[in-house]
């Protein structure tokens, strides 16, 4: 009978064991997922993946985010997060790398999940260097010259890139200098539009940078 009783308490302490162990497993909010390549889907390791949220205080949004943990994408581009749930108004996953460009991702939490694969790229940083000038009234008019700068092509998935919209410049004050950011290894067209005098002229060119390399464009008008 005794050994009956002592058969019967052990089978009693590993159900113990077993429940508690779920439900501490089903308390924790879980975040992974794989981070490739933006332009050739290949999986990323090291990648820097920080977890970022708006925490909810006396039923309000701080309306700002905070960073709250951290990790880094392993040999295959996996990463998780696990943590205790918190009172958030929204997540967003952040992630980085040297010779990438940075990309983010914002997602409401949902009452009844605590699971959330969320699958992620990151682009290869490139850049273009603008030094765009008007020639300060060379020609009787130019003051009425409008020149305007469109790039096609940009991934858009990346979310720190170049416009697609056009960069309008109009009179004789143009002297710009800026740098736009484009993925590095995909092909992009630069398109210029020059109105002077009643007419427009057009140009284009197409362009494919290297990882870390910058395209000097330089346009005197």
């Amino acid at each position: 009978m005794n050994r009956i009783k002592n058969i019967f308490f052990i089978i009693l302490i590993f159900s113990i064991f077993a429940i508690i162990s779920f439900s501490c497993n089903k308390a924790h909010n879980h975040i992974y997922g794989k981070v490739t390549d933006m332009s050739s889907g290949e999986s990323v390791a090291n990648v820097s993946v920080d977890l970022y949220l708006t925490k909810i205080s006396s039923g309000s949004f701080s309306g700002t985010f905070e960073k709250y943990m951290s990790t880094v994408t392993d040999a295959d581009g996996n990463y998780s997060l696990e943590f205790e749930p918190v009172a958030a108004g929204e997540y967003s996953l952040r992630i980085s790398k040297d010779g990438y460009h940075s990309n983010i991702l914002d997602f409401m939490p949902e009452e009844t999940a605590s699971e959330y694969e969320k699958n992620l790229t990151i682009p290869k940083a490139g850049f273009i260097n603008f030094k765009i000038r008007n020639a300060y009234g060379a020609h009787i008019g130019d003051e009425n010259d409008v020149a305007r700068i469109k790039v096609d092509g940009i991934n858009p998935l990346c979310s720190e890139c170049c416009s697609s919209d056009y960069y309008s410049f109009e009179g004789l004050d143009v002297n710009e200098n800026f740098v736009c950011y484009i993925v590095a290894g995909d092909e992009i067209t630069i398109n210029r539009y020059l109105v002077r005098n009643g007419e427009s002229t057009y140009k284009s060119a197409k362009y494919t940078c290297e990882q870390g390399d910058t395209i000097k464009y330089t346009w005197n008008y």
